[in-house]
């Protein structure tokens, strides 16, 4: 079951990697799609972290759709909007999350982003009894802030080391376990 996961995200990764390397040679910006600016893929160790509760285990799959960063927000120094999913590979929560990215350049080749949103799990949100394995998250939407460093590679492509955390910051429940998720992510610009 294990090699059957990895081979379909390596799959994955290979469709990724052939869409960004094609959209990158075409000369028409008509071809294009002018909305999305960048597309990230990681694997993450689950509930690792300095804040985790260490009460769930496995890994995830983690992607990100980041759009062109509106006018509008300008004078908030251009965050992009972003959707994105992190899957845990063995049955335990897994989120769907939005927000804001701003990306800061700290030398020509090195990196850092930052992420605020919101996230909705399928994880125990304490309205059901302990016991099914899974960390209470006191409620079912929560607050999403990310951290990357990052290295680019090439001008459209980057690998980063990435950390996440999410928690309703006692607003919703007394329970507030809350969650972390670390590991590497590849980005591709379009």
């Amino acid at each position: 079951m294990m090699t059957c996961r990895f081979g379909l995200l390596c799959l994955i990764l290979l469709i990724t990697v052939n869409s960004v390397n094609a959209a990158s040679e075409m000369d028409d910006p008509e071809t294009r799609l002018p909305f999305i600016a960048e597309f990230r893929v990681g694997i993450l160790a689950h509930n690792i972290g300095p804040i985790a509760s260490r009460e769930e285990n496995g890994t995830d799959v983690n992607m990100e759709i980041h759009f062109q960063p509106p006018k509008l927000l300008s004078a908030l120094g251009e965050p992009k909007p972003f959707i994105g999913t992190t899957i845990n590979t063995i049955g335990d929560t897994s989120f769907i999350y939005a927000g804001f990215m701003w990306d800061f350049d700290i030398t020509a080749s090195i990196f850092a982003s930052l992420g605020l949103g919101m996230t909705v799990h399928n994880g125990n949100s304490g309205v059901v009894e302990d016991g099914d394995g899974l960390t209470t998250l006191g409620c079912w939407w929560l607050f999403r802030e990310s951290l990357e460093l990052g290295y680019k590679v090439e001008k459209q492509i980057a690998i980063a080391l990435f950390w996440d955390h999410v928690s309703h910051g006692d607003f919703c429940s007394d329970r507030n376990s809350g969650m972390d998720n670390t590991g590497l992510r590849l980005h591709f610009k379009f």
